[in-house]
């Protein structure tokens, strides 16, 4: 599903997956990589900058421990952001649909690592179990520039409870709020000269 406007990811995140494909060596496969989390909210928003990666890997490896952390230039005069990317990100403990990674595309390819970005639905229901204050706003984000289906995103969110575990009632208040929340985004008017990214 190619994205017809705006995706772009910081050069910093993009140089230093590309120094830590190099120092992978000579592999005989590339690693995949999926990104979902804040990065991913960036790549289709510009909406805010994280200060972690959230990368799920599909093989096991040792990053480097001066790998783990970077920096992003600074903003309008701020001093840089350090962004730990750490390879402990896992899946398990949100709600990621099922088969969250197949619906990932594929945005950049260097020697070692191939690099996909989660689908922004499920980039949104994945924020709905912890659905904190900055999660409701990168769902906001996301259904602002159009690239939540309500419909899509509801019976992807149920696929995602279906492989829950335990008490699910608060996690399901959640799900309502995030509806209400996608359903006002999806009818508010777009503004003169307010440009929306389209999923196709």
């Amino acid at each position: 599903m190619p994205v017809t406007a705006g995706p772009c990811l910081p050069p910093e995140l993009i140089g230093h997956l590309s120094e830590l494909s190099r120092r992978l060596g000579k592999l005989d496969r590339p690693v995949q990589a999926w990104l979902a989390g804040g990065f991913a909210v960036y790549f289709y928003t510009q909406h805010r900058r994280s200060l972690d990666v959230d990368i799920k890997w599909s093989h096991r490896f040792h990053i480097p421990p001066d790998m783990r952390v970077f920096e992003i230039g600074a903003v309008d005069g701020a001093p840089p952001d350090v962004v730990l990317m750490d390879g402990q990100f896992t899946d398990v403990f949100r709600s990621f649909p099922p088969d969250w990674e197949k619906r990932s595309q594929e945005v950049h390819r260097f020697d070692n690592i191939v690099l996909h970005v989660i689908d922004p639905v499920d980039l949104s229901v994945s924020k709905v179990a912890r659905f904190s204050e900055r999660d409701r706003s990168d769902i906001r984000a996301l259904a602002e520039h159009g690239l939540i289906n309500p419909d899509v995103f509801a019976a992807r969110a149920e696929e995602a409870l279906s492989c829950c575990v335990g008490d699910l009632s608060l996690v399901r208040h959640n799900l309502a709020d995030a509806m209400e929340m996608v359903a006002a985004a999806k009818n508010r008017p777009t503004g003169p000269g307010e440009a929306r990214a389209v999923i196709v």
